[in-house]
């Protein structure tokens, strides 16, 4: 039995995107309009064939919901349908492992070829300028971001980890390099919009 997983806020879009998997021999579409509702899909334990995914929707910023479903090990069978072309964004989700990213601006003809390649679990992505083009944070890092948004100085993230303050300010310095930030403050923010920090939903 197939079943989908559409999280769009958007009703019209909603409505239409549920029509047209429901006319692909797909047995069951469940639709969430918000973050929060998604989570609880998510964490249902159905055995969902495929999961799209709108970025921004109410509840999540930038990548986080995406970042979520990838910690559930959900990847592998979920695709992003989304208006924002952010190569960076693409890049992150292609990653991942997710199946797809696909623009809702795209050419009618364009969107619905990505739409059956990722039925059929091919992954469809535009291509890049540059492939490489993302930005990639370490565990590590990704924790000392997490504590930088916290609210946390270099010598509380230092006694927290058990780390010298030199190397939580090396860290730091190349948190802000690897996401193109101005400083801690812009890192953050960043942070937040790729879905590297962890929103509680």
């Amino acid at each position: 039995m197939k079943k989908m997983l559409i999280v769009e806020d958007h009703p019209f879009v909603a409505q239409s995107t549920k029509l047209l998997f429901l006319a692909m021999d797909v047995d069951h579409v469940e639709v969430c309009r918000n973050a929060d509702e998604a989570v609880i899909q998510l964490r249902s334990g159905t055995d969902w064939f495929r999961i799209w995914l709108d970025l921004n929707v109410p509840g999540a910023h930038g990548l986080s919901l995406v970042r979520h479903v990838f910690n559930l090990g959900l990847a592998g069978r979920s695709a992003v349908i989304t208006g924002s072309e952010n190569q960076k964004w693409q890049s992150e989700v292609q990653a991942m492992g997710f199946l797809g990213y696909l623009l809702k601006t795209a050419a009618l003809e364009e969107f619905n070829h990505g739409l059956l390649e990722i039925m059929k679990g091919r992954r469809c992505f535009n291509p890049s300028e540059d492939p490489t083009q993302g930005s990639h944070l370490t565990a590590r890092q990704i924790e000392i971001l997490g504590l930088l948004h916290d609210g946390c100085c270099t010598k509380d993230i230092a006694r927290t980890l058990g780390l010298s303050l030199g190397t939580v300010d090396n860290h730091i310095s190349n948190i802000i390099h690897a996401l193109e930030a101005n400083d801690r403050t812009h890192a953050v923010a960043l942070g937040m919009q790729y879905g590297y920090i962890q929103l509680h939903y």
